[in-house]
């Protein structure tokens, strides 16, 4: 792993991974576009996926999300039509999205959708892709709240904001803990270590 990552260190970047992973969330650095590329296909791979839909994506990261579908069928939800999106999100085995920051010690991803279509990607498919450059990592959740708060402020659009900390989950049905009931089964977070 890098020396530093961003203006945070690499122990808050194990940080970040290790609440991750207590929340059943799987991380991933990646240090360059081929490996960025690399992780991608292995991810949808592992996942058996059928079909593809990424959203909300950068153009570098849409070129490199892109790159690493080949053969797969997939679709970017800014080109579909409204009509289209909804029916091609519910049958997509993977959802691809990009994340604006992160909360470090507590693992919250911050996902600011200004399209139902986009928030839809991140939670109907039953894999999540969760796409953040290491720049946007935050030490806690007090930085990213007043981010959102800077972002509500500011933005003429009211966006969607969602906090995510690892696939659905509930405790509903006789009091035990299970993944996957209302959302994604998995979630994968691709932290790109060099844009």
């Amino acid at each position: 792993m890098a020396e530093s990552t961003g203006q945070l260190s690499a122990v808050q970047v194990e940080e970040f991974f290790a609440a991750l992973r207590s929340y059943h969330s799987e991380p991933h650095l990646a240090s360059d576009a081929r490996t960025t590329v690399e992780n991608l296909k292995e991810i949808v791979e592992g996942a058996d996926a059928k079909s593809v839909v990424a959203a909300g994506l950068p153009t570098a990261a849409k070129l490199l999300v892109e790159s690493a579908l080949k053969g797969v069928k997939h679709s970017f939800v800014e080109e579909l039509s409204p009509s289209e999106a909804v029916p091609v999100i519910s049958r997509a085995d993977v959802g691809i999205t990009w994340i604006q920051f992160a909360a470090a010690k507590s693992g919250a991803l911050v996902e600011v959708a200004y399209d139902d279509a986009v928030k839809l990607s991140s939670c109907l498919p039953r894999i999540h892709i969760a796409l953040i450059s290491s720049r946007s990592l935050l030490p806690d959740l007090d930085a990213a709240f007043a981010r959102i708060g800077g972002i509500l402020k500011e933005s003429g659009r009211k966006p969607v904001v969602s906090i995510i900390s690892g696939p659905s989950k509930t405790a509903d049905i006789e009091l035990r803990l299970v993944y996957g009931v209302h959302g994604p089964h998995a979630l994968h977070v691709l932290m790109l270590d060099w844009v």
